[in-house]
């Protein structure tokens, strides 16, 4: 009889650290599923070489680069990734023709 109950309390022992093994790994799964949707996108836009227009690029863009021209190229640029990345933070670096950074810009989640 008490080894029936030894083999009932060690039975239930290892479903108790099989049940907290399971939600441990739901856990991690469910915290990187929230910290990906929260990374941040980064953008570069940048002069093309044939100085035609702009080249907007990213890791985030299914088709990078993107091509933009006319007088609106950049801010054309800047609609599109903030649009692409309506649920992530952008960070949108502007380099002139020498390579060089000269613009910033950050826009962040709305509350």
């Amino acid at each position: 009889m008490a080894q029936r109950r030894r083999n009932v309390v060690d039975l239930k022992n290892h479903a108790r650290r099989v049940l907290q093994a399971s939600i441990n790994l739901v856990q991690q799964r469910w915290d990187k599923r929230k910290h990906s949707a929260t990374s941040i996108h980064i953008y570069e836009i940048r002069p093309r070489a044939d100085k035609h227009g702009f080249d907007l690029s990213s890791d985030a863009l299914l088709c990078s680069p993107l091509w933009f021209r006319g007088p609106n190229a950049i801010k054309d640029a800047i609609r599109c990734a903030q649009f692409d990345s309506q649920s992530h933070p952008v960070v949108i670096h502007i380099y002139d023709e020498v390579g060089k950074l000269i613009e910033t810009q950050q826009h962040f989640l709305k509350p």
